[in-house]
């Protein structure tokens, strides 16, 4: 269990996390465009000390960077999982130069200022305070800065493949949940495509043909009425969810009784679940639905999710694990509220792949969600963070690993 959160000797300033979320922010870094950002991140991470090694992801003009620093014994470390990539701006839109990093009021707005380089700058400015505390650490430490944040998010697959997964207790994950939230559970998510296959004719005598079109709307209100059912896995946090997402059939129309109809459907899927359960019960769906019509014939697809996989992996972290206990408590000691320990609502995230189920359903590493920001100000028009919620934060993720990190901690 991990020891009660530790004041710093080297005090965290909103200053220095204003010079370097000006620095980050006025480096366009939008996703799958070049950018000299990832050379500013391997810098600051060269001046703490850190061993930095670039990795080539297949598809982007600028690597991963990965910072290593080891620790004083061979106890699981700590991962500050971050993102250098950002959604795109129209400047016409914003009515401030969304790469300018102009401060106003104690806020700084610029794209990627929520999502997630205020974050990202926390986590910096918390390995500075870690550092130079001077404190023993029973494990190493790793700084990841991704290239694909925003798109596929390979990082997680590189670092299994070198060996930091093995290596780690908890992972930070670079994400705004206003300081508040300790996040700690993500559904699976699964795309399909449907395909409902009817039979042609021409509209002067539909008789003769099958809408699939009709017999798709059957699918989506079966679908709305809460037919489509799953496993209900072992999480708290989630129950089984399913939306329908697009529909179309041939381009144009066409002068013809459609014969093909698509539908997609996403599938959100709790902590516990196979995607093989997934697979079957959309498929006793259909069969059923079939049956029930004696007309339509339907067939599924499973769309990957990019980066080689099928699905996003649901995962859940125990909320007694060291990290959640570390977190939560540095979240009280620096806000002066009470952590809310909850799930992520957000989607996913990268760090979740990282994590293996134990026989508890548990996984580990404990991938935990945490960072200053609104959610909600991700990817917007004027996107902001005020400077000193990036301050407390970098307190927060400092006094955590200081916890996790201390010779008795036993993380």
């Amino acid at each position: 269990m991990a020891t009660e959160s530790r004041p710093l000797s080297t005090p965290i300033t909103e200053a220095r996390c204003e010079q370097l979320l000006r620095e980050i922010v006025s480096i366009p870094s939008v996703n799958k465009t070049e950018t000299t950002a990832h050379l500013w991140v391997s810098e600051r991470l060269r001046e703490l000390g850190m061993t930095v090694e670039h990795y080539a992801v297949e598809g982007f003009p600028t690597p991963l960077v990965l910072g290593t620093l080891e620790g004083d014994g061979d106890g699981p470390g700590v991962l500050f999982d971050a993102h250098y990539d950002t959604v795109g701006a129209r400047p016409s839109d914003w009515s401030r130069d969304p790469w300018g990093a102009q401060v106003q009021d104690g806020v700084l707005y610029g794209r990627g200022a929520v999502d997630s380089k205020g974050s990202h700058v926390a986590m910096l400015v918390a390995l500075e305070a870690v550092l130079a505390s001077g404190q023993p650490r029973s494990g190493p430490l790793y700084f990841m800065s991704d290239v694909d944040g925003e798109d596929g998010f390979r990082g997680p697959t590189l670092m299994t493949d070198l060996g930091v997964r093995d290596r780690l207790g908890t992972v930070f994950s670079a994400e705004a949940t206003s300081n508040r939230s300790v996040e700690i559970a993500y559904p699976g998510i699964s795309t399909w495509k449907i395909t409902a296959i009817g039979r042609t004719a021409h509209p002067t005598e539909p008789e003769r043909g099958i809408n699939a079109i009709t017999k798709m709307a059957k699918l989506v209100l079966a679908v709305d009425e809460g037919r489509l059912t799953f496993p209900t896995g072992r999480s708290q946090w989630f129950e089984p969810r399913v939306t329908t997402n697009a529909i179309r059939t041939q381009p144009g129309g066409g002068w013809a009784i459609p014969e093909r109809c698509d539908a997609v459907l996403s599938v959100l899927s709790p902590p516990g679940t196979e995607l093989s359960e997934v697979t079957d019960g959309i498929d006793a769906f259909l069969r059923t639905l079939e049956e029930e019509d004696g007309e339509v014939r339907f067939e599924r697809k499973l769309l990957p999710m990019g980066a080689g996989r099928l699905w996003l992996r649901p995962g859940e972290v125990d909320p007694e694990h060291p990290g959640v206990v570390a977190l939560s408590k540095a979240v009280a000691s620096v806000t002066g509220k009470e952590a809310v320990v909850r799930e992520f609502t957000g989607g996913w995230v990268d760090a979740v792949e990282l994590m293996r189920a134990g026989p508890d359903g548990f996984g580990t590493p404990a991938a935990i969600t945490f960072g200053p920001g609104d959610f909600e100000l991700a990817h917007m028009v004027d996107e902001h963070i005020a400077i000193a919620d990036v301050a407390e934060a970098a307190e927060v993720y400092a006094a955590a690993t200081l916890s996790l990190l201390s010779p008795r901690s036993g993380q």
